[in-house]
């Protein structure tokens, strides 16, 4: 018999996983359906915040909310010089997207190794990071869970209210449609594609500053959180920044209550087929629309 508890904080661990795969696959989402590049250095970014906040907080000694601003915004600037120093000067050598996609690969890649060679292979953490343990009728949560659920739908919240409310959002919902219509109407399509960049590299920061919080540092952190935002991107839609974060729910939910029955380490297990059923069933994504 299954133990109603169990599935209850399993179904709390599952809000929490949900929440941070939707605030990465939002990030995700919002420049591949704007720029149509598979921005696989968003890994590098993801990284590359957590490392200089704990640079910040331990060579420099700010306070933890400073040390947090600072790895937001160095996130920033690599997600700004990526697109001008990278995906800008390809698109005008005519570059194929197959070439932009190995070219993104390659500097996560690189970035990673630069990591490792900066700070070493061995785990870093933060010190020093306020955190409570609630319980509530059994069930088990911190006050970082609460932050990742809330800050997470937060930020896409605010992305979809400046798409939808802005002149800026409106641009680049434009672009994405059909960025030769936005071009001819006056919008200056490098400049959305940047700040779709700038956008999705604050909003993966801030993911991935909310994991450090609670756990540690490593080169590589930021390839399983980005291959997961990946898939929610396709399971939701990519067509669809909504549809992203339901993905990114979707997943986490799926991969918390599979724990009933399974292992964790048949996780991948759980997100791959839920990819693959929907994509059999409805190719287009749960939120995503059909092609005419």
């Amino acid at each position: 018999m299954i133990d109603p508890l169990l599935v209850l904080q399993l179904l709390v661990s599952g809000i929490v996983l949900g929440s941070r795969y939707a605030l990465v696959a939002v990030s995700f989402g919002v420049i591949y359906s704007t720029t149509q590049v598979f921005h696989l250095a968003h890994a590098a970014t993801y990284a590359v915040a957590a490392y200089a906040t704990i640079w910040a907080a331990t060579a420099i000694g700010l306070p933890l909310p400073l040390a947090l601003l600072t790895g937001v915004l160095v996130a920033v600037l690599f997600g700004a010089a990526t697109e001008l120093g990278m995906y800008r000067v390809m698109r005008r050598r005519a570059a194929t997207k197959l070439a932009m996609f190995l070219a993104s690969l390659g500097l996560s890649i690189v970035a990673s190794s630069l990591l490792q060679i900066l700070f070493g292979p061995q785990n870093l953490s933060l010190a020093r990071v306020p955190n409570r343990t609630f319980f509530l009728g059994g069930v088990t949560f911190t006050s970082l869970n609460l932050a990742e659920v809330v800050l997470g739908w937060g930020g896409v919240a605010l992305l979809l209210l400046f798409l939808r409310r802005t002149q800026n959002g409106r641009a680049v919902n434009a672009v994405r449609i059909n960025p030769q219509v936005a071009m001819a109407v006056g919008v200056s399509v490098d400049r959305i594609y940047l700040l779709v960049i700038v956008i999705g590299s604050a909003m993966v920061a801030l993911s991935s500053l909310l994991f450090l919080m609670g756990n540690v540092a490593f080169p590589t952190m930021g390839l399983a959180p980005i291959l997961i935002g990946f898939i929610a991107v396709f399971l939701g839609g990519t067509d669809s920044i909504p549809g992203a974060a339901v993905g990114g729910m979707a997943l986490g939910l799926a991969t918390s209550l599979s724990g009933i029955w399974l292992a964790g380490d048949f996780a991948s297990v759980v997100v791959f087929g839920l990819l693959f059923v929907v994509l059999v069933f409805r190719p287009q994504g749960l939120l995503g629309k059909a092609a005419v």
